[in-house]
């Protein structure tokens, strides 16, 4: 028995010797806290492996993401890993998607890129980088705009941004032109950008007018001869229906691709509108525009715009509309595509929709394209009225005596049945 009591008492204490040699295991936060003093001692590697060590032990927790945000700035702003940090960055967007932690996240793309603009040598690379700064800093402003982060660092830095851009662009023709517009109201923040964005929504149209009304002209002869083209459906089949359809265009001067000079020019225009307005931003952004202000901003954040800088739901959609019946009334020269047209129309607005809600775009440009649907909606309207017919005059009611018949009663009164004929006595 004693000896089995020693045997046993031996075979504890191995079993017990590995485990008294262990030496405990830190917690994650001391981990943290030794990759915080070595990263202050400039012992990089040693901190980014003590950063890895917290990531590891925390597992999914809060402590796990704010080690994973230090390894991040390391890689940023000390070992200039800046794909490294790219990557931490958008798997912390993307497991956390909303909240202070993915706001901070995508504040943190913004300053990446605004480090590696000053570092690039060529103006191409540094006008990449600077886009895609402002880009994240505006993702902060419109995806977290209720974190701290985006009241805070985040607007910030896209203020100061857009300052910085702002002062650079100021001798740029576009920019002096809508600041003369802008200057001709006096610069008041209810009054001056957007009657700056009224006139030139009507330079525009003043311009594209006339090959609108030529056009109209053209799309009006075309109907006084959709007769003949029927007729020439009956006679004729595939290509030689189209060659006798050209040749009777050409034989009254009509053009049927009329339509599309003025869509092919007004592209550019509304290509270079939007380049000028996000050039001209920051002074966007002090103008206002009916329900478009700080006040309504407040009541309804993420629907109402705060300034013409700014996205706006309800314009958006007021546009939306106008677009849809400005392509409804657009006539068509073929009745069979009358159909097709509406489905497009809708597929049209639909698509416009999403695109400028998803991209954000500013009040000023979508009020302006605004703007261009109701005048091109007027003008179709105004131009696109069938034409009056003539009619015969209207035959008097009271006609005058014919001269004949006048002269026989004024030559024989015998008639007349004032004058009784006398007698002829025998």
């Amino acid at each position: 028995m004693r000896r089995l009591s020693i045997a046993l008492l031996l075979l504890l204490s191995w079993l017990a010797v590995p485990v008294l040699a262990q030496t405990p295991q830190p917690s994650p936060d001391a981990v943290l806290l030794q990759a915080q003093r070595a990263e202050q001692l400039g012992k990089f590697p040693e901190a980014e492996k003590f950063y890895r060590q917290a990531i590891e032990q925390s597992g999914s927790s809060p402590l796990a993401a704010e080690a994973k945000m230090r390894l991040a700035a390391l890689y940023m702003r000390k070992m200039e890993r800046y794909g490294d940090a790219l990557k931490i960055y958008e798997e912390l967007i993307k497991q956390y998607r909303t909240g202070e932690i993915a706001a901070e996240a995508t504040l943190r793309i913004g300053e990446l890129y605004e480090l590696q603009m000053q570092k690039a040598t060529s103006d191409k690379d540094r006008n990449t980088f600077e886009q895609k700064a402002l880009e994240a800093y505006r993702r902060v402003e419109n995806e977290f705009r209720d974190t701290a982060v985006a009241k805070g660092e985040g607007k910030q830095r896209l203020d100061t941004m857009l300052r910085r851009i702002d002062e650079r662009n100021r001798n740029h023709p576009a920019y002096r032109f809508w600041d003369i517009l802008v200057a001709l109201t006096g610069r008041q923040p209810w009054l001056s950008y957007w009657v700056a964005i009224v006139l030139f929504t009507l330079i525009v149209m003043a311009l594209l007018t006339p090959l609108r009304l030529a056009w109209f002209r053209s799309f009006r002869e075309m109907k006084k001869l959709e007769p003949e083209v029927k007729r020439l459906r009956e006679r004729y089949k595939g290509q030689e229906l189209n060659e006798k359809i050209m040749e009777l265009y050409k034989q009254h001067k009509v053009n049927p691709a009329a339509g599309c000079l003025p869509m092919l020019i007004q592209m550019p225009i509304l290509i270079y509108l939007y380049y000028t307005i996000r050039m001209y931003e920051y002074q966007f952004s002090k103008g206002f525009f009916l329900w478009i202000n700080p006040w309504m901003a407040e009541k309804f954040p993420g629907i109402v715009g705060a300034n013409l800088g700014q996205h706006d739901l309800p314009l958006l959609i007021l546009y939306a509309i106008s677009l849809y019946v400005t392509q409804r009334l657009t006539p068509v020269s073929d009745p069979a595509q009358a159909e097709q047209m509406k489905i497009t129309s809708l597929f049209m607005t639909i698509f416009m929709l999403y695109m400028m809600y998803t991209w954000h775009f500013p009040s000023a440009f979508v009020l302006y394209w605004f703007l261009s649907n109701i005048l091109m909606t007027a003008q179709q309207l105004r131009y696109m009225r069938p034409e009056p017919t003539a009619t015969a005059p209207v035959e008097e009611t009271a006609k005058a005596p014919e001269p004949v018949a006048a002269a026989t009663a004024a030559g024989n009164p015998g008639k007349n049945h004032h004058t009784r004929k006398p007698r002829r006595r025998r």
